[in-house]
C-alpha cells in the first residue's frame, strides 16, 4: 500500500479519541478506513490517497454507522462488514469529474444511493 496507513492511523486514533461515544470500536472504524484506502489504490488512482485531517477522520467515524437520506430523513444502520460491499459498488459507480478521494465517499448521499443499491 502507498498509502502510510500506520501514520494514518495514528491521527485516526487521536479523531477516536476526540470523540464523545463513537459506536464503531477503534479496530472497526480502522477495518473501514484500510479497506478503503486499499480499494482506493487497486481501482481509483495510481497516486497515493491525499492526507486527512484529524477532523474530517472523526466526522468520518461518526458517520459510519449509519446513512441518512437527506430527502426524507430516513436513516439505516451500517454494520462495519457492509463497508466492503459499499465501498467496491463506490468504485465501479462512474461518477463525472470524481477523483475517488474518500471525503467523496462521505459527501451527500453518496453512501446512501450506495446503500441502496447493494444492501437495502
Amino acid at each position: 500500500m502507498y498509502f502510510d496507513f500506520k501514520l494514518f492511523s495514528a491521527f485516526a486514533t487521536k479523531a477516536y479519541k476526540s470523540l464523545d461515544s463513537p459506536i464503531y470500536s477503534l479496530e472497526e472504524a480502522l477495518s473501514v478506513f484500510r479497506y478503503y484506502f486499499e480499494t482506493y489504490e487497486h481501482y481509483g488512482s495510481s497516486n497515493p490517497h491525499p492526507p486527512i485531517k484529524v477532523e474530517q477522520i472523526a466526522r468520518f467515524i461518526e458517520a459510519m454507522p449509519s446513512v441518512e437520506c437527506e430527502h426524507n430523513n430516513h436513516t439505516r444502520d451500517i454494520e462495519p462488514e457492509d463497508y466492503e460491499t459499499l465501498i467496491d459498488q463506490h468504485f465501479q459507480t462512474p461518477y463525472r469529474n470524481c477523483d475517488y478521494n474518500i471525503n467523496h465517499f462521505f459527501t451527500g448521499d453518496i453512501r446512501m444511493n450506495r446503500f441502496y443499491e447493494t444492501l437495502y
